[in-house]
């Protein structure tokens, strides 16, 4: 039987996740690299191809959306009210989700998500509060525009 706590543990041990955050760490300061991942994680959500009716994926693939507006914001100088540990973290996110190699294929429909997503939650649940502000302060910048 597979013991779902453990399975997080591992992935979140992998190697696969510790290169993502070594590399999170070095990307962050190279905005060449942060927009190259940025159209990687692009590319990848407006091409993956997913059950629609798996609701967990289709929250995974909006975090990831979430995650991927604040790394997008934060490297144009439009939002900078996050500390640099936050956005480590949500690059962390990016890499293992644009990784080709990680400790799931994605290949394996929805199933190869699974790890992604562990990740995603891991990440999401170190920078709650952080990406909490960021969507009031979108949703205000929304607002803004749209009087």
């Amino acid at each position: 039987m597979i013991n779902p706590s453990q399975v997080a543990k591992d992935i979140l041990s992998s190697e696969y996740f510790k290169n993502a955050r070594k590399d999170a760490q070095i990307y962050s300061n190279d905005i060449n690299k942060i927009e190259e991942i940025l159209l990687q994680v692009d590319y990848k959500l407006n091409n993956m191809k997913f059950d629609k009716n798996e609701q967990k994926v289709v929250e995974f693939v909006g975090n990831m959306k979430k995650i991927y507006r604040l790394v997008k914001t934060y490297y144009s100088d439009e939002y900078k009210d996050i500390n640099i540990e936050s956005i480590v973290w949500a690059i962390v996110a990016i890499n293992y989700f644009i990784s080709p190699v990680d400790f799931i294929p994605d290949s394996m429909e929805n199933v190869g998500y699974i790890d992604d997503m562990i990740v995603v939650y891991f990440v999401l649940s170190n920078i709650k509060s952080e990406l909490d502000k960021f969507l009031i302060w979108e949703r205000n910048k929304e607002n803004i525009f749209a009087l």
